[in-house]
């Protein structure tokens, strides 16, 4: 499978890059989903506390911890 960058006017699609393809191709067309962009100051108020009471950098480092004891064999 082929992944190929293009742009679509609301008529036609134009690719950006060429395509590598000879004679006729069936081609199955993707659109992203239109995300909901966020404000800055509201995604850090949505973010702060997330991993509270996580124990994440205890975990992190205890994984990194392992890790060497793994490389080390």
């Amino acid at each position: 499978m082929q992944v190929v960058r293009a742009l679509f006017d609301g008529h036609d699609i134009k690719p950006i890059e060429p395509i590598k393809a000879t004679g006729k191709t069936e081609v199955l067309v993707i659109f992203p989903n239109q995300v909901e962009k966020i404000d800055p100051k509201r995604a850090g108020k949505l973010l702060r506390g997330s991993g509270k009471g996580e124990r994440l950098t205890e975990k992190l480092l205890k994984s990194r911890a392992n890790d060497q004891k793994y490389d080390a064999r």
